[in-house]
Parts: structure tokens; C-alpha cells; sequence
């Protein structure tokens, strides 16, 4: 570099219009981009492919896995928010002599002082809450969870407090809770085991136990339970036989409407 370049120069209008729009045009637009590749693979990672990000939305692949003696598991992998079509469509895929395993932690000792909702989040989002929207038939409906009680002290004091926000809404008196709450060593690992590998056992048992009794499962379960589940019925004998993406989540740019949400993607393979 030449020592002209190096020497004090004056303010230029210039100079500052192209740094302006470099920025305004190139750089902030390459930065988007870059999170959202980076947060669409990073969903589509921990998930396995069971939760994708697209341009169009929130998806979630349902796969049907097959026994050799003729029994079938379907994972629906679900959101507690969503679309209020998404639900509709999944309701109306279950076949009529399946059985359909719940999620849904019962809490029969009041043992949570703030309820578990998700209205409010849904309300702001101009969304739907699973529990208001999905609604399969109730002729085989079976409850696959654990109770509360099942939880460790420490995850159900966790609970409690991180729930504030849903009940209270983030003020003063609730981040000051959340401040000063220190968890126990190794809290990680423990809160994992309650609130995913405990219950997806449960699940894993009311699967055996049911499969003498139909010979379609349904498990509309959350997404984060599904990599567990699909890794220990395929231990058991079952292979991956079909997928098929639904949209959770629309996104709704300009003339989008609410009438196309839940519309199931046009995509479909066979294994």
C-alpha cells in the first residue's frame, strides 16, 4: 500500500453513500441469509429431519414405519402452537381402528403452581394451541405419559418458576425470580431425563403393550421426542416405510391468508 493512501483525507460524501449501501445492500442481506441457513440446518440436526425450517414455513415429516407381521407406527411429530388447519389435517389422517397414544403430562398432586399455557403466545402469533385445535376421536384415545410426580424436586421447581412467565408475563417481580434461581450441579442432565428420555420410556412401553391390540399406533408426540422413539422401534423390528411433510407454521408474506395455513405440503416418498 502506497503511503498516499495512508495520509489523513478529507470527508466524502461519497465515500460514505458507498459504505452506506455496501452495508444496507450487501452485508445485512448476507447476514440474514447466513442465519437462516445456519438456524435450518441446526432444526433439521437436532431434530433428524423430523422439523424443518422452509421458505414457506414450519414443516414436520410424519413417517410411517412398518413390521414384518403387518404392524404399523405412525410418529406425528407436533408443535404446541401451529396452525389451526395443520391440527384439522392430522385429526382426519388417523385410520378409524387405530390406536392413538397421547402426550400429556397429568398432574394429579396440584405439585405445579403455575399451569403449563401457551394462549398467550399463540394469541400473539395469531396462532392455535394444540389443545384447543387437535382433536382426534376419542374412541381409542389412550394417555402414554408420565405424572408430574414422576419428576425429580429439583425439574418441578424449575417448573414452577420458568412457568411465571406464562401465567405473569415477563415483569420486574418474575426476572427477578428468575435471577436469583441457582440450579443444583449436573441440573442439565437431570431436567433432560424428566422432561424427554422418562417419558419417551413410557411411551416405548404403552407401545408394546398395545401393539397386540391394533395393528396401527398413532403417536402424535412433541418433535423433540421423536428421534428417541424412531431409534428404539426400529431396535424392535420396524423399518421406515414412508414420509410425508405437513406445514406447522405458514409464514405469511403479503397476500398469504389464513385460508391456505395447515395446507399439507405437496410432497410425498415412499421407502
Amino acid at each position: 500500500m502506497p503511503e498516499s493512501q495512508l495520509e489523513a483525507r478529507r470527508f466524502s460524501w461519497k465515500n460514505l453513500f458507498g459504505f452506506l449501501l455496501v452495508n444496507i445492500f450487501v452485508l445485512l442481506p448476507a447476514v440474514i441469509a447466513y442465519l437462516v441457513l445456519c438456524s435450518a440446518l441446526a432444526v433439521d440436526h437436532f431434530s433428524e429431519g423430523f422439523l424443518a425450517l422452509r421458505p414457506r414455513g414450519l414443516t414436520v415429516q410424519v413417517r410411517k414405519y412398518v413390521r414384518n407381521d403387518g404392524k404399523t407406527i405412525r410418529l406425528f411429530p407436533m408443535a404446541h402452537i401451529g396452525d389451526p388447519g395443520f391440527y384439522r389435517k392430522v385429526s382426519q389422517s388417523f385410520p378409524t381402528n387405530s390406536i392413538i397414544l397421547m402426550e400429556g403430562v397429568t398432574d394429579k398432586r396440584n405439585l405445579l403452581t403455575n399451569k403449563i399455557g401457551y394462549r398467550r403466545v399463540a394469541t400473539s402469533l395469531g396462532l392455535a394451541e394444540q389443545q384447543q385445535e387437535f382433536k382426534p376421536s376419542p374412541d381409542k384415545l389412550v394417555r402414554a405419559d408420565v405424572d408430574v410426580e414422576q419428576f425429580t424436586t429439583n425439574t418441578i421447581e424449575f417448573l414452577n418458576v420458568v412457568m411465571l412467565i406464562h401465567s405473569k408475563g415477563l415483569n420486574a417481580e418474575t426476572l427477578l425470580k428468575l435471577m436469583h434461581y441457582s440450579p443444583p450441579p449436573n441440573f442439565e442432565e437431570q431436567l433432560f431425563d424428566d422432561l424427554l428420555q422418562k417419558r419417551n420410556r413410557r411411551l416405548l412401553e404403552e407401545i408394546q403393550a398395545r401393539l397386540s391390540e391394533s395393528a396401527d399406533i398413532m403417536v402424535p408426540w412433541g418433535a423433540a421426542h421423536m428421534p428417541g422413539i424412531a431409534k428404539e422401534i426400529q431396535k424392535s423390528g420396524f423399518r421406515l416405510e414412508e414420509t410425508r411433510e405437513y406445514v406447522v407454521i405458514r409464514f405469511r408474506f403479503g397476500g398469504n391468508n389464513s385460508k391456505t395455513a395447515g395446507k399439507e405440503l405437496d410432497h410425498e416418498s415412499a421407502r
